[in-house]
């Protein structure tokens, strides 16, 4: 399964599950089995997380990659 940097970023923006959920328009159930390396979500689905972090960040902050979330394997 491959590793990923979601729930360190979450937590360091100060998220929780289901605000980024809210952000990504995902179920927090995917979140929290990305989280912990249980599923490999799709592409799509990868890209909506990544899409939820970058909207939940402050503006004038930097964006987050996709591939330093989910980085390739």
């Amino acid at each position: 399964m491959p590793r990923n940097r979601l729930k360190d970023q979450r937590i360091s923006d100060g998220l929780t599950i289901t605000e980024l959920a809210r952000f990504a328009n995902i179920s927090t159930k995917v979140i929290s089995q990305t989280e912990r390396f249980l599923k490999d979500p799709t592409e799509v689905t990868k890209r909506k997380i990544v899409n939820g972090l970058n909207a939940a960040k402050k503006q004038g902050d930097k964006p987050y990659d996709f591939e330093y979330i989910f980085p390739a394997q």
